[in-house]
């Protein structure tokens, strides 16, 4: 339950405009940004949310209703089925051009199989942690707060949209991050927990990029 009625309601109205605005010159001027920029920006990001964190958590978020171990259970148990999922899809999506055209087997097997996929993971965990907890922790909240009579899944689709937005112009990682996104902020309501969230988030990605584009998700990462 968050606390400060109207007056809060106010200022985050005013900061997340403030921050709209901010992503939409930054999105329109560097459409095609330099490697690590992006991270450097989310990293400046987070270390403001880090300062602000305890009225986040106590004004805007406030208790969670379950006890830790039944949340991690629960968490758990949704991001293992929603990932395993969704990383049915992706397979389909990206060997099914290769058997398609006659490729064959052998190259959907060797796209799928990639061992360069596990030593993308360790990086990739960190970069989606960053994320989650700048659009579930920040964002999300401030979303509840400053709509406290919208229904979940309209916070959830909102947030999702803005996770997929700051993706553009890759249209493509766009469409799939607000997706992904849109479940991801469902599960963080109910769970409050953002580890299982960013495993799930490095495990599609890391497939993502190495299944679907066939590219070294490591690289993607570090920008070589």
């Amino acid at each position: 339950m968050t606390t400060g009625g109207g007056p809060l309601r106010r200022q985050l109205a005013v900061e997340l405009a403030t921050l709209a605005a901010l992503a939409a010159v930054y999105l329109a001027l560097l459409p095609r940004r330099p490697p690590g920029l992006d991270p450097a920006m989310a990293l400046l990001g987070l270390a403001l949310v880090g300062l602000g964190a305890r009225r986040t958590r106590e004004r805007i978020w406030g208790p969670p209703a379950a006890p830790p171990a039944e949340r991690r259970r629960r968490a758990a148990r949704a991001m293992t089925g929603l990932t395993a999922a969704a990383l049915v899809g992706l397979a389909v999506y990206a060997t099914w051009p290769a058997l398609a055209t006659g490729a064959g087997v052998d190259e959907a097997v060797r796209r799928l199989a990639a061992p360069r996929l596990l030593a993308a993971l360790p990086v990739y965990v960190p970069w989606a942690l960053v994320q989650q907890a700048l659009f579930q922790f920040y964002l999300l909240g401030r979303l509840r707060a400053l709509l406290p009579g919208a229904p979940l899944m309209v916070l959830a689709t909102l947030n999702g949209l803005a996770f997929g937005a700051v993706h553009w112009p890759d249209r493509e990682v766009a469409v799939l991050t607000a997706l992904g996104g849109v479940a991801w902020s469902y599960r963080y309501h109910h769970d409050r927990l953002l580890v299982p969230l960013a495993l799930s988030h490095a495990v599609l990605g890391t497939a993502f990029y190495g299944w679907v584009r066939n590219t070294d998700p490591l690289g993607v990462l570090l920008g070589r």
